[in-house]
């Protein structure tokens, strides 16, 4: 939900709590008047009372404005007490911003030496993304939509609002020859606090483990259910050749560039298939 529509939702739940405390106020006065005043021939006229009747009168009048208040609590009472806490739970930005958890993967950055592994970052945090995908019970945010913030500075709470989560993953990846250093952070959007955060310090070839890793910790973190994960992965391995894991995400980026890079990510992909000829993800690219 944009937070301009949130805001107008807001602003008519507000007004809608005055007109409760209008009525709730307005039935016991109105109740006072009707005992107090008569109308005859079209007029408002004083009850007149007499003097026999005077005590029973008045302890008349304050029965019916406790009847009144009685009559007007509960509705009072169920707005302000019972449905606003509830309410609260399910608007954006008021700490779970849905009944189911759901979180946004955003772009991991290169903080590699040569900066050269924008490619393998991006691939990373992408198929970390897929494999939360597969976690029942879990809502999680496109690639175009978490991709759409990559090299921009917008803080947790915007993301999260923009994106109606109610949790952020990012990370960083520093690759030096075969080996890679990915840290991760899942961030609460609602308050900025950091949920979890993990270094791995791997070689290259654990690359498809850590991505595992990160995703189970997050489900467990979220606490939503990993029932059903056949062979203790969230996403079966797509390849085991490294080689072909790198030429299919250095061409599957530029791919995403289209126009002139269209015929060099192509180029790549079908070098990959040549090390794994059972690489889908390659063939798949590699046939657009």
């Amino acid at each position: 939900m944009s937070v301009p529509l949130w805001g107008e939702l807001r602003r008519r739940r507000v007004f809608l709590s005055y007109v409760v405390v209008a009525l709730a106020t307005g039935f016991p006065i109105v109740v006072t008047l009707a005992w107090i005043f008569d109308v005859k021939a079209g007029r408002i006229e004083r009850t007149v009372s007499t003097p026999a009747a005077g005590p029973k009168g008045v302890r008349l009048g304050f029965v019916l404005v406790g009847i009144g208040l009685l009559a007007a609590a509960p509705g009072v009472v169920w707005y302000f007490v019972v449905r606003s806490p509830a309410r609260s739970v399910s608007a954006p930005g008021a700490g779970t911003h849905a009944v189911m958890p759901s979180i946004a993967v955003l772009p991991f950055a290169d903080v590699s030496p040569g900066k050269d592994q924008d490619y393998f970052s991006d691939g990373i945090a992408e198929e970390i993304l897929d494999n939360l995908a597969q976690v029942e019970g879990l809502r999680v945010i496109g690639r175009t939509s978490s991709f759409s913030f990559k090299g921009k500075s917008d803080d947790l709470r915007t993301i999260g609002e923009k994106l109606n989560v109610m949790t952020v993953l990012a990370g960083s990846v520093r690759r030096v020859g075969d080996r890679v250093r990915i840290t991760a952070q899942l961030n609460d959007v609602q308050n900025g606090y950091q949920l979890w955060s993990e270094r791995y310090d791997r070689e290259l070839k654990d690359i498809f483990d850590i991505q595992d890793e990160i995703a189970k910790s997050i489900a467990e973190r979220l606490r939503v259910t990993l029932a059903g994960i056949k062979d203790n992965r969230l996403v079966a391995q797509a390849t085991t050749n490294m080689e072909a894991y790198q030429l299919c995400l250095k061409g599957r980026a530029l791919l995403d560039r289209r126009g002139a890079s269209v015929p060099a990510s192509l180029d790549l992909l079908r070098r990959a298939v040549e090390f794994d000829p059972g690489y889908s993800l390659a063939w798949a690219g590699s046939r657009k």
